[in-house]
């Protein structure tokens, strides 16, 4: 192609600017960004009377030739305003033609389209070259080749003294090139009205006569008084700048943000809004979608704010003169800011921001979501999970939108719906994604629920709320996490810094940072701390990938428990007022059983974990809270440890064991009247017994089996076993077995109607018996009550069963508070006072209910006769 100086020199004044782009196909996001800028650009160009044309290869009509040639032959070069040129990492292939200047052959269509018109503009002062240099990471199937050309070309224009010296500019995404070209062309074209005396125009003419790019509006549910709490902060008589939405992850802080500013818009409370967001990845039902946030940074918040607001040119300053030109541009209108995911912003960062927000103007406000709470001149609202209604209309509405999905929840029913939403824990987001697994995946509602209820450390709901996050904690932060996770209800400080040994400033430091990014929840009332039930599971997998951690602080919590419940034994045994405290702990101390029964019986050495550091925690847990277990009236809990007291001794081998806690099960199931367990029970003492001659170890089995043939009515049978153990206690002289005894045959003796002979072994077994046994004296006593009620002794059964019934109440000792008021309810009733009688009745059956006591339909009876008596309507 031949150029002539004449088709410069005699070209006429333009009044339309070609802006031909040269690029290869994997920036086509970018190029066609051009089109874009193009079209923001246009108010501006009307002002200095220019009409602004983008072409390129493609508006090419197909031709016969060389293909670049018929480019050149169709769209001009001569014609070119402004040159774009964007690589990455392909160059194009050869055009088939060589440069006339240095002979070589050019490499691609990109490259002659560059050589020609950066020597037109090297000559003639146009087309304006603007050349840039995509700097995101590659892809996994780059071209090595072609790679190699882009870099070789680079090296070219970076050499001053070469054929083709030129300044370019460098991004990293499509939204940082659409703003970095947003900002040339918009001063090419102010220079250009410049030289042309087109007047002085200024970059203000670019804003919309509106700014708003807020997220489009979603179906929004719930949130009722937190809607209330921001649009107060909104409003112009609120004096603050705004409102920082505080919360979990996932739990809904980004879609109350734009609910709110789509309601601040039909209301007109602001002229303006800019919509600038940090998120980096988004949640679908197939995954975790990594995105391009609008702003990583503190200026990229502050120019993305700005290039929203049409001050582009806001983003060529730095430092504070880039902080006071923002708020300049906000100063006379009425703006609304929301910024999101701020978290994600180093500390230096977010406090800059913070303190911009602080100088915010009048009339303007702003919305931050982070998941770290606090904020000064601001409403800091913490969300926290939905209720039940809002969670109901999510699902009816995604519902509505897939056959599928409606399907299968109407098949499961609202109960299931139900279940769905506590596993939830009110999070919208893992809501959304638990029916988008049905939705998109067509999995079945079990096999969903049970992906959320695993959770765990893969899982992409878990990675998407924690991953990150977790990346940001401290060894110490670690640490406690780890330490609340063991806890089966919540932790107090005091058992955190026992566990942990550090100190306690550390620990206090760590807790609010826990506590900031909602990994853990924390009672205003008691201060104690807890692990969110959503991010439960992901703590614990990630704890299990630190073997060694895991044991330490399970360790430790099994420790801490073991002091807590020695020392809550022995108070009680002081002053028989501090078994609430274990009551309080209870749950926590069967967490700690549990992680000692899994490693001393199911993982045992193949974790290198002692069998006999665990075996003697796990035993001397048990045996001290057996009897506040009975006695309290958690008698299915007392068979689950026992149980587990068994499991670690027979692993163990140890029969001293096996026949201690099988003997204890086995009480206490005759107390529910299980008698066919209890046999297999008894039998398994027999088997740990076999080979011992134990004398204390044979009267332990003879009592039992006197147990269970007094439940059967074998009355004689029973006595003679109780004789036999009572013979052995007494020639070993344990007293308080020997007590024990003295009972078993008191109750023969009464059964068998001999009530004088019951209340002498009544009588010997209480004096028998130290004050220590709190729970025997009280039984006994009862038993002296009933021996009276037998023999229409009222004040002396009255006088027993009070006696009873007081010790049971101040050491809350739940069967024998039932027995008592059971005794009582007949000694009125024998007195024919069943008004009297009837409440105390039905205390007793609710107590017997509960522990499942075998005289459960006997009191029940008794209070339907007491009804009929009382001549009481039925309810």
């Amino acid at each position: 192609m031949t150029l002539s100086v004449e088709m410069f020199m005699t070209a006429p004044r333009y009044t339309k600017l070609r802006i031909f782009a040269a690029s290869p196909s994997d920036v086509a996001s970018e190029r066609a960004k051009l089109s874009t800028v193009v079209e923001n650009l246009k108010p501006l160009a009307d002002n200095l009377g220019l009409v602004l044309e983008v072409v390129d290869w493609r508006a090419v009509v197909p031709e016969a030739g060389r293909p670049q040639q018929v480019i050149f032959d169709q769209l001009k070069p001569t014609s070119w305003d402004v040159f774009v040129g964007i690589l990455w990492h392909r160059f194009g292939t050869p055009p088939g033609a060589s440069n006339t200047q240095t002979g070589k052959e050019f490499l691609s269509g990109t490259d002659e389209e560059f050589a020609t018109a950066y020597n037109l503009s090297k000559q003639f002062k146009r087309p304006r070259i603007m050349l840039y240099r995509c700097t995101r990471a590659l892809p996994y199937d780059v071209d090595p080749d072609q790679l190699k050309r882009v870099r070789e070309f680079f090296k070219l224009v970076e050499d001053v003294k070469g054929d083709y010296p030129t300044l370019y500019q460098a991004f990293d995404t499509t939204e940082a090139f659409e703003k970095l070209l947003l900002d040339n062309l918009q001063k090419l074209l102010l220079e250009y009205g410049e030289a042309h005396g087109r007047g002085a125009v200024t970059a203000p003419l670019l804003a919309p006569k509106i700014p708003d790019n807020l997220p489009r509006r979603a179906p929004f549910f719930g949130r009722t008084k937190e809607i209330a709490e921001v649009m107060r902060a909104l409003s112009p008589d609120d004096r603050g700048w705004g409102v920082i939405v505080d919360g979990i992850g996932g739990i809904g802080k980004t879609a109350l943000a734009v609910e709110c500013a789509h309601r601040a818009k039909a209301q007109g409370l602001f002229d303006a809004f800019a919509f600038v967001s940090a998120k980096t990845n988004r949640l679908e039902p197939s995954g975790i979608r990594e995105q391009s946030p609008a702003a990583r940074t503190r200026d990229e918040f502050i120019n993305e704010t700005a290039r929203v607001l049409g001050q582009v040119g806001i983003a060529q300053l730095t430092g504070d003169g880039k902080r006071r030109a923002v708020l300049d541009a906000l100063r006379g209108t009425r703006a609304l800011l929301i910024w999101d995911n701020l978290e994600t912003l180093d500390n230096e960062s977010q406090l800059a921001l913070a303190d911009l927000l602080r100088d915010l103007p009048q009339g303007c406000k702003a919305i931050v979501t982070s998941r770290r709470g606090g904020g000064e001149g601001a409403l800091w609202l913490r969300i926290e999970g939905l209720d039940w209604d809002a969670a109901r209309e999510i699902i009816i509405y995604e519902c509505k939108h897939n056959h599928h999905l409606k399907a299968v929840l109407l098949r499961e029913g609202e109960t299931r719906w139900r279940e769905l939403f506590k596993e939830t824990a009110g999070s919208p987001l893992a809501l959304i994604w638990m029916l988008g697994q049905i939705r998109a995946r067509a999995l079945g509602f079990d096999r969903a629920l049970e992906m959320l209820v695993e959770g765990g450390f893969q899982s992409d709901l878990q990675k998407f709320i924690y991953g990150k996050i977790r990346q940001e904690l401290s060894r110490t932060e670690v640490l406690t996490l780890g330490a609340i996770s063991f806890f089966r209800t919540s932790a107090t400080l005091v058992a955190l810094l026992e566990m942990l040994r550090i100190q306690r400033h550390e620990i206090e430091n760590a807790l609010a940072r826990l506590v900031a990014f909602a990994f853990v929840n924390v009672d205003a009332e008691s201060g104690r701390h807890s692990i969110h039930p959503l991010a439960l599971t992901f703590i614990r997998d990630d704890l299990r990938n630190d073997p060694s951690t895991e044991r330490v602080l399970g360790m430790s919590y099994a420790k801490y428990w073991h002091r807590y419940v020695d020392s809550t034994v022995s108070h009680f045994a002081e002053s028989h007022e501090t078994f609430s405290w274990l009551r309080e702990e209870l749950f926590n101390v069967d967490g700690a059983i549990e992680w000692l029964y899994e490693k001393s019986v199911l993982r045992g050495r193949s974790e290198g974990v002692s069998n006999g550091d665990t075996a003697d925690l796990i035993f001397s847990i048990i045996d001290r809270i057996r009897g506040f277990l009975l006695d309290d009236g958690w008698w299915d809990e007392c068979i689950q440890v026992n149980k587990r007291g068994f499991d670690v001794a027979y692993a163990l081998g140890d029969d001293k064991g096996i026949l201690k806690y099988a003997s204890w099960i086995a009480e206490v199931l005759l107390k529910q009247s299980l008698t066919d367990e209890a046999v297999i029970w008894v039998s398994r003492c027999e088997g740990a017994c076999a080979y011992s001659d134990d004398p204390h170890n044979q009267a332990t089995i003879k009592r039992l089996h006197g147990l269970l043939e007094y439940q059967r009515g074998n009355l004689q049978e029973a006595e003679n076993y109780f004789h036999y153990a009572h013979a052995i206690w007494r020639d070993l002289g344990i007293e308080h077995l020997l007590a024990v005894s003295y009972n078993d045959l008191g109750v023969i003796a009464m059964k068998k109607g001999d009530y004088r002979l019951a209340h002498n072994h009544f009588s010997r077994a209480l004096e028998l018996t130290s004050e220590y046994f709190v729970e025997e004296r009280a039984e006994y006593a009862g038993n002296l009550g009933w021996v009276a009620l037998k023999s229409n002794l009222w004040s002396d059964a009255q006088r027993w069963f009070n006696q009873e019934l007081s010790v049971g109440n101040q050491n809350e000792l739940t069967q024998r508070i039932a027995d008592a008021q059971l005794g009582l309810a007949h000694t009125w009733d024998a007195l024919g006072r069943p008004h009297l009688a009837l409440p105390l009745a039905r205390k007793t059956l609710a107590i017997y209910e509960q522990l499942r006591h075998k005289d459960v339909a006997e009191v029940r009876a008794l209070v339907e006769r007491l009804k009929e008596k009382a001549k009481e309507p039925p309810p």
